[in-house]
């Protein structure tokens, strides 16, 4: 079975913040619990690199926009090998495969009838790099960026949408191209129902993009560019077999403030270049910093290596997934990681592992002694995790360590050392206490892949031994 799944890419206009990250991880908890369960997986992630503003942002700093790009790019990528993702590509929208995937798609598009030259007239956003319509804006001004837009008129190539609604709705309405979670999903149905107008798939004046094929005078627009990447990345120029063993993606993960690009635009794009859709878009939410929108204005931009340098990559990937419910908006804060941290890593599982560890060595010669199964306390983990529900998978989890902690508590182990007597109840505690830690190691693999090797390792070795802390006191 194969499992194809994608985040957004990123637009290099500034350096990774923990919003990007907290999609990231999840992506790569779902990647990971997929390669666990024998599915041939493919994870892609990468970065966004045309358009006006980068060749804005590259002038101000006196670079060439290629330049510019080759420098930003790094930001990220660097920022993902530090939270452990494991991402099969880091795709850019400036790699020659990408670049041929799109002209290939565009001119198989026009081809089919699809695609055709107009005018239009309308509000563009700079910081979207989109145009907005006034139903979008408040009080004249884009909410998100707090400006004014331009009213622009101009000659574009036109991409009729319009002739796909029908088919994506019914694919939506038929469950066979999932929306999660199911508001978005009547979001989508509801634009849909309301009739989507052909959008422009190129600009005039922006030489910092793709050109059209047939019409050099036309960059392809931002957002058409980005989103082929879920194609180019996996081969659609170049390695058609690689493309073939794995779309269709099985979920694109992204932003809720871009599913209307992903569930109406990216589909009809594909259906009118003869590609089959992709099966599922995933939404999450917004995070907030100290219950502020993160902004480098308001400068509460966390950067995520700050974190992963100071607490370590698993406990900043377990934070994110436990403190929000994904699919809707959440909070983040030092004091938060901070409390988790110290709460549930150092003091519950730290304190868990470390505990028994010390006792299998003191007790029971380094080995587990295989009397019984676990108890079932992990129960409905792997549906959790499938479904989105990172935060609820972890919160189980910690139940399980909860009891186990709890569970030496009252058994007292170091008691039934004492009297030889006791060796029968002695071995059947530890033998229940060590087959639910392996088990709890198993089911953090995906969340916290570090400290479940570490877990695992402690576990199969020859003889047990009392681990180092796993989640060492930060003060």
């Amino acid at each position: 079975m194969k499992y194809y799944i994608t985040t957004a890419i990123d637009y290099i206009n500034g350096k990774p913040h923990i919003g990007h990250s907290y999609e990231k991880v999840a992506s790569d908890v779902l990647a990971r619990l997929a390669r666990l369960a024998g599915k041939q997986t493919f994870f892609l992630t990468g970065t966004d690199e045309h358009g006006a503003k980068i060749a804005d942002y590259a002038n101000a700093q006196g670079l060439e926009p290629q330049a510019f790009a080759d420098q930003t790019y790094k930001y990220f990528e660097e920022a993902w090998k530090n939270l452990d993702l494991s991402f099969d590509r880091f795709v850019r929208t400036t790699d020659p495969d990408h670049i041929a995937s799109v002209s290939e798609i565009l001119k198989k598009i026009k081809e089919n009838g699809f695609l055709y030259e107009g005018e239009y007239s309308g509000l563009y956003c700079t910081g979207h790099e989109a145009f907005l319509t006034e139903k979008e804006l408040v009080d004249g001004v884009c909410p998100e960026h707090q400006t004014k837009p331009e009213l622009i008129t101009e000659k574009n190539w036109f991409f009729k949408v319009s002739a796909f609604t029908d088919k994506i709705k019914e694919k939506i309405e038929k469950d066979e191209f999932k929306i999660w979670p199911e508001a978005h999903r009547k979001e989508i149905l509801s634009l849909l129902e309301q009739g989507f107008n052909d959008i422009a798939i190129s600009r005039p004046n922006v030489k910092w993009g793709i050109p059209l094929p047939w019409d050099e005078n036309q960059t392809v627009y931002v957002w058409v560019d980005a989103l082929i990447n879920y194609v180019s990345g996996i081969g659609f120029h170049g390695d058609k077999e690689l493309f073939k063993k794995h779309w269709p993606a099985t979920w694109h993960v992204v932003g809720k403030d871009i599913i209307k690009f992903h569930c109406i635009i990216w589909p009809a794009i594909l259906l009118a270049a003869d590609i089959e859709m992709p099966k599922g878009v995933v939404a999450h939410g917004y995070l907030t910093a100290n219950n502020q929108k993160i902004s480098k204005s308001l400068g509460n931009v966390i950067d995520p290596n700050d974190w992963v340098n100071k607490y370590g990559s698993d406990a900043v990937r377990y934070f994110l997934m436990r403190e929000i419910a994904f699919g809707q908006d959440g909070d983040v804060s030092e004091e938060k990681i901070k409390a988790r941290y110290d709460g549930d890593l150092a003091n519950g599982l730290g304190n868990l592992v470390s505990r028994l560890t010390n006792m299998i060595e003191k007790y029971s010669h380094g080995e587990i002694p295989e009397i019984v199964e676990p108890h079932d306390k992990l129960e409905g983990v792997l549906e959790m995790i499938e479904g989105f529900r990172f935060h609820e998978a972890l919160a189980r989890i910690w139940e399980a360590i909860a009891w186990a902690n709890q569970y030496i508590d009252e058994t007292k182990p170091w008691d039934l050392a004492k009297d030889s007597a006791n060796q029968e109840k002695l071995n059947a505690v530890l033998s229940v206490l060590g087959a639910e830690v392996k088990l709890i190691g198993l089911s953090l693999a995906p969340f916290i892949p570090k400290t479940a090797d570490k877990i695992r390792k402690a576990f199969e070795s020859d003889a047990i031994t009392k681990i180092e802390p796993l989640f060492p006191r930060i003060e």
